[in-house]
């Protein structure tokens, strides 16, 4: 996907907004949003996703018109939702694709917030062009946020400390878990992993760890959880933050130039008793 303003600045100036004017967003970028959403979607690992804009106008069914008030949203019109086939587990793929979305609306001057986890789809997906064989992951409402924060919106920002964000030391570290990474050992990559920390996640838990190799450009990332991983898959929400992860990097690495590529090595790291699951590494040139 093709950026048009610096993808930095665009991350740091991106928040998370549930309130939105009660207004249509004008049609030439409604036309641009279709065109983007249009596009193949596929990760770094070769997961495919799917995305779809839908609407809940003022002169809608009062149960479409019920959808821009989910999720503590208030005032939507427009939502974008993101599809995967069922079966389909690279939930970490879609997290990196989707964030990549929502960093063009922003770009675009509009405004989102990530909706996963106990968020209920039945009524998006009588609106959407949903297949038997196909769900939704998550979505995401897009418009023209209000200027200043409501009531809800403060005490949601309040309750999950949306503005604080994990110092460096506990998020990023060299050749183990026990060194912390510094931003001088970290070198060209530094702007990339402040783009990680400063990056979107569930309740603003931030549970990516990453580790840089020493006389190396090679940095693996790991999913933090709190307890044990379950015996099936690593909880979904968790991966889509990690996916957001991925995508910050990519994206400031490549407004860098600098070169690199995705690959799913593990290094074995010592992680007992940590709760850390490994996910993929960065080699970079």
């Amino acid at each position: 996907m093709k950026f048009e303003k610096s993808i930095i600045k665009t991350i740091n100036l991106r928040v998370s907004r549930r309130a939105y004017e009660d207004r249509e967003i004008e049609s030439s970028k409604l036309q641009k949003i279709t065109q983007i959403l249009s596009k193949e979607f596929i990760g770094p690992f070769g997961g495919k996703s799917k995305f779809e804009l839908i609407s809940c106008e003022a002169n809608d069914s009062s149960e479409k018109r019920k959808l821009g008030t989910y999720g503590f949203i208030r005032g939507a019109r427009y939502f974008i939702i993101g599809i995967l086939e069922r079966g389909e587990k690279n939930i970490v793929d879609f997290g990196y694709s989707f964030e990549k979305i929502i960093l063009k609306m922003t770009e675009l001057g509009l405004g989102t917030v990530w909706l996963g986890g106990t968020f209920r789809y039945k009524q998006f997906e009588e609106c959407a062009n949903i297949n038997e064989n196909e769900y939704i992951v998550a979505t995401s409402p897009v418009g023209y946020a209000l200027k200043n924060l409501k009531a809800f919106e403060k005490l949601i920002f309040w309750s999950i400390r949306a503005r604080e964000r994990i110092p460096w030391s506990k998020l990023f570290f060299f050749n183990d878990f026990s060194t912390p990474l510094t931003k001088k050992h970290a070198g060209k990559y530094a702007t990339a992993l402040e783009m990680v920390r400063i990056g979107p996640s569930a309740s603003n838990k931030q549970p990516w760890r990453i580790v840089k190799e020493d006389n190396s450009n090679t940095f693996h990332f790991y999913l933090q959880l709190t307890r044990s991983k379950p015996k099936e898959n690593l909880p979904p929400m968790k991966q889509l933050d990690i996916g957001i992860a991925l995508s910050h990097f990519e994206l400031t690495t490549e407004e860098e130039k600098i070169r690199g590529k995705w690959k799913k090595e593990n290094p074995e790291l010592d992680t007992l008793g940590m709760n850390l699951y490994y996910i993929a590494s960065w080699i970079g040139e």
